[in-house]
Order: C-alpha cells, then structure tokens, then sequence
C-alpha cells in the first residue's frame, strides 16, 4: 500500500531539517574546536608575555637551580599550567611538572622544535605528546633576558581540557540533534498535514467525479497555486455536468425519434446509434459509442453508406429494401455532411421506416382497383341488356322479362356492393359510436334467422340451432352483433350446396366470453387461402362468389365488428368438408345485465 502524501511529505520535510542541522553540527564543531584551541593558545601567551616580563626585572640570580624551579612551581601551581625555565645549552633549570632533584637527568631541550624558533625568532609554539607528563600538551616558549637572552621560558598546557570541553560540547550537541530529529518529523508531518489538506479535498472530489458524482465543490478562498488548481478544478466539474446535461438531453432527444439515425466520424466508423437504429440493425452497445461499419447488418447498406462518406455528399429520399429484426423493411435514406469549416467531420444519416406507408398505398391502390372492378361487372352488365332492350328486344316479353330481372340482379348487386363498402369505410375509420349494453344472443340468432329463412328455404338448407341452456348475455352493440351474425349466417348459405346443405349454429360459455360458431358443409377453404379469407373483396372462387351476390366484404366487416367488441374471430376448414367460422365476445358485467 502506498504511503499518504502528507506522510511523504512530512518525511522529506523532516529529513532536509535533520540534515541541515546536522551538516551545521559538523560545520560547527569544527569551527568551534579551533576557537578552542585559538583562544587557549592566546591565553598561553598572554600569560608567558606576563611572566617573561616579570623575569627580565629580576636580578641575575635568580635563575640559580633551586630559585628558578621554585619560581616555576609557584607559576605552575597558580597558572594550573606546566612552566619551564631552560638555560641557553638546552637543560631544564626549573619545571613545575618535575621535582627539582629529577631536573638533572632530563633530557636536553635543545632541540625542542618550540625552543629552537624561540631561539631564531624569539617565539616558539609546538603541539605534541609529552613522554614526560604522558599527554597531548600544547608548547610555547620565548626567550628571556635583556639584551641578551639568558634563559628560556616555556609554558604547556595539557590538551586533554580542550578535549574534555570540546565532547562535552559535542555531547549536549548530539542529545539535540536527537531532539533536533524528533521534533523535525513531527514538525514535518504536521506542516505536510496542513499543506496536504487541500491537496486531500482535491483527491476525494477527483474521487467522487470518478465515480459519476458530480455533487460539492472544492472552497476557492486561498490565491496560491492550490486556489488555482482549485478554480480550475471547479471549473473543470461545472463543465462536465453542462456535458453531462447536453449528453442526457441529446440522449432524450434521439431516444424519443422514431427514425433510425446513425452518425459516422470521418474514418466512417460509426460514433452514434440511436435506440430505433439499435432494434431495426440488431447493434448492440451504448448509443455513443466507436464501432465499424461492418455491424450494420445488411451488406448493401454498408456500402451505401460508404459510398456516401467517400463522396462527402448529402443523400436525399433514397428508398432501399432490406431485411431488419422486424422482417423486410423499406427504408427511406437521407444524408448529411457534418462539416467544420472546410473540414469533413462525418455524415448523419437518417432511415425513415416508410414500409407501412407504402402498404397502405398499395392497400389503397388495390382497393380502387377492387372496388372498379366490381362496379365494372355489373355495370357492365346493365349497359348491355339496356342496350339490347333499346335495340327491340324490350318487345319481345319473353326476352325483355329475362332481361329486365338481370339488370334488377346487377342493381341490386351494386346496391349491396356499396352498402358494405360504405359499412366497411365507417368501421375503419373509428368514427362508429358502439352503444354496448348485455345483450342476448338467442333474440339475436332468431331475427337473423328470419331475415335470411327466404334464402335457407330457397337452398332448402337444413338449419340446426343450439344453445346452452346456461348461456349468459354478451357485452356488444347489438345492431353490429346482428350484422356479424347475419353475415356468418349468409355466408354459409351460399357455399352449401342446394337440397343436401346443412348449417348448424351453436353458442356456449367459453370462460370470460360467449363463442358463436356457425359450422357449414360447403365447399370448404383451402389452407392458402384461410390466412386471407378476412382481407377485403378476397374470394377462394371469384366466379362463384360473385355469382352468388358476394360482395367479398362480408367477412372483413365481420373481422373489424369483432375486434372492435375486445373479441376473437377464427376460421377452421377443409376443402369439400366445410367451414367453422367462430367469433367469441366477452360476457356482459351483472351491473350491466341489471341495468337492462
């Protein structure tokens, strides 16, 4: 784990103070040693100028042996030093070190280095080890006797003093660096903890940012370089949340368009896919995101749209077919350069799903087409055997009545054509107001019974009605619920075949709904054509249909009056066997019966 900065930092504080008191310690000790010895050397010589001084008055006898070493033990033992008189040979007269009777077998002091420059220069001034005293002793000696030197007076003190002095300086100077030490890291950590502060603020607003926290703000009240990393630093935020608000607004924006919409950089890579582009093109991911075209799922709109971003050209309305994840989709294609100044930045591009509105102008084309073309034939018709009439043939009774009922069954035939045309245009456009209320499907098969019993007894059609005895009333509009009954009930008519026909209509309890099913042994529906049987002016056998009076629009109002009761229509069939048509309607609340 790696260590705070404030803890770093108080170490690198405290180590440059510890070090610095420590090179002054070493600088100091040295400087200090010298002092020492300079100013032991200056006071060794002041007091030998003193005596040497004193000596010169005095008369010639004095530096007999015994006066000379008592004066140098007087000297000696009041200076604490060690003094010397040496005669001009070089021999010890006098030494407060040395009883008087050792004197005589001393060494000569001849060649003492301190003797000999005081004979040439008249000072003399050696530091060495005294075999003598058995210690470092610092030497200093002057001539004395006017004009003429007679002897030589020598003063030494021990350097053990100095010694003494300079280790306990050193010491009490160590005990302080050792407290120097101490109060240096805490000194350290504690100034690296108050510098390191805002730095903290810092790292745990960088903390929160990191994690998508954009909340707080870091205090901007100092004008160092840490207020301005701080300003910056808010800055900084305030420019990510405006972003931030940009990108969620941008996102709401293309979430909320139905087109497809993908933005390419100007690699051609795509950078932006919003979320229809996701469905129709199966491309996975966030919606800003970098991804190849090849993640387009269709190999020619790829190239489309790399064609497109080689010629840095806008594409307007261009119609493509292609598969998508909701099956064949026609997609109306427009394009736009993304420029910056004279730089391409990339291209929009913008896919319009128009495959309804091309179905329902096909829907409407084929409807015109239809409804011509069922007009046409018995118009046509009518024209004819007008004109036939016109040309004689209305004097001739027997031909003219034959005539004359065909033009009453082509008008009739129109007559039915438009009325359903006119029903089936009122259903889909929603503006029928269904007034629902519980109704009772028995009052209503019975009617439509009556309604078509001409047509069942011309056909001789053997008709068999069954109802549950514990059938509840439905929730419909029972003028529409008559005609969806009407309808099954006509339609079944037709495609029985007369003397052997048989039509059986039954309603039961199906759970929360009333199922009707009126069952026929027509002519039957082939499987090709019961995925089309709903769909308008749609006929299995045109010529006999339309021999029959179809319009080939019953089945469509029926489909459109049944979903728009909330129910359910399905057909069950074979060829030459017959047809079950059933369509079920939810059952009427009891507040609904009781207000009846």
């Amino acid at each position: 784990m790696q260590a705070k900065v404030s803890f770093r930092l108080g170490a690198v504080i405290g180590t440059i103070i510890f070090v610095t008191v420590l090179v002054s310690y070493l600088s100091l000790g040295g400087q200090l040693t010298e002092l020492l010895r300079e100013a032991s050397r200056r006071e060794l010589h002041r007091d030998l100028l003193l005596n040497r001084q004193i000596l010169e008055e005095k008369p010639a006898g004095w530096l007999e042996a015994d006066s000379a070493d008592a004066w140098a033990d007087r000297v000696g033992s009041a200076l604490e030093l060690r003094v010397t008189l040496i005669d001009l040979q070089g021999r010890v007269i006098g030494d407060s070190y040395i009883p008087a009777k050792k004197l005589a077998v001393l060494q000569n002091h001849r060649n003492r280095p301190e003797v000999e420059a005081a004979l040439q220069t008249g000072y003399g001034e050696e530091s060495r080890y005294s075999q003598t005293v058995k210690e470092q002793m610092l030497y200093i000696a002057v001539p004395v006797g006017r004009p003429k030197p007679r002897a030589l007076l020598r003063f030494a003190k021990p350097l053990y003093d100095i010694g003494i002095f300079e280790k306990g300086i050193r010491k009490s100077i160590e005990q302080g660096l050792f407290f120097a030490l101490f109060f240096s890291f805490v000194a350290g950590l504690l100034g690296a903890f108050f510098l390191a502060r805002p730095l903290r603020n810092l790292a745990e607003i960088a903390r929160k940012r990191l994690q998508d926290d954009l909340s707080g703000t870091i205090p901007v009240d100092r004008q160092d370089e840490i207020g301005m990393l701080a300003r910056a630093f808010n800055t900084m935020s305030d420019e990510i949340k405006k972003m931030r608000r940009s990108e969620e607004w941008f996102r709401a924006v293309f979430s909320g368009i139905r087109e497809a919409i993908i933005v390419t950089d100007a690699a051609g890579d795509i950078i932006l896919v919003n979320p229809a582009a996701s469905r129709i093109f199966r491309i996975e991911g966030a919606m800003f995101k970098s991804r190849p075209l090849r993640h387009l799922s269709d190999s020619r709109l790829e190239e489309l749209f790399s064609r497109v971003h080689k010629s840095h050209l806008a594409l307007i309305k261009e119609e493509m077919a292609f598969e998508t994840a909701k099956g064949r989709r026609i997609m109306q294609i427009s394009s736009m350069p993304v420029m910056q100044g004279e730089r391409f930045d990339g291209t929009v591009f913008v896919l319009n799903d128009i495959t309804k509105l091309r179905n329902l102008e096909r829907v409407r084309r084929d409807f015109v087409s239809s409804v011509s073309h069922e007009l046409r034939t018995p118009l046509t018709s009518i024209k004819g055997y007008t004109e036939t009439l016109l040309e004689g043939a209305m004097h001739e009774p027997e031909h003219a009545s034959a005539f004359l009922k065909i033009i009453l069954q082509e008008s009739e035939q129109l007559t039915a054509l438009v009325n359903d045309v006119l029903d089936l245009s009122r259903i889909e456009s929603g503006r029928i107001e269904y007034h629902f209320s519980a109704v009772d499907l028995r009052t209503v098969i019975a009617k439509s019974v009556d309604q078509l019993r001409l047509a069942l007894e011309k056909k001789a059609v053997r008709l068999d009605v069954s109802i549950a005895d514990d059938m509840p009333q439905l929730h419909a509009d029972s003028g529409y619920l008559e005609i969806v009954v009407r309808n099954l009930l006509d339609n079944a008519i037709k495609y029985v075949d007369a003397e052997h026909g048989k039509i059986r209509i039954s309603a039961f309890r199906s759970g929360d709904y009333v199922q009707l099913d009126v069952e026929d042994n027509g002519i039957g529906i082939s499987k090709q054509d019961l995925g089309r049987i709903f769909e308008r002016f749609y006929r299995v056998d045109k010529a006999r249909s339309r021999e029959l009076g179809g319009t080939g629009l019953g089945l469509a109002i029926v489909k459109h009056i049944v979903l728009a009761h909330k129910g359910h229509v399905e057909v069950r069939s074979r060829v030459s066997q017959g047809s079950v048509f059933s369509v079920l309607f939810p059952v009427a609340s009891d507040s609904s019966v009781n207000r009846n």
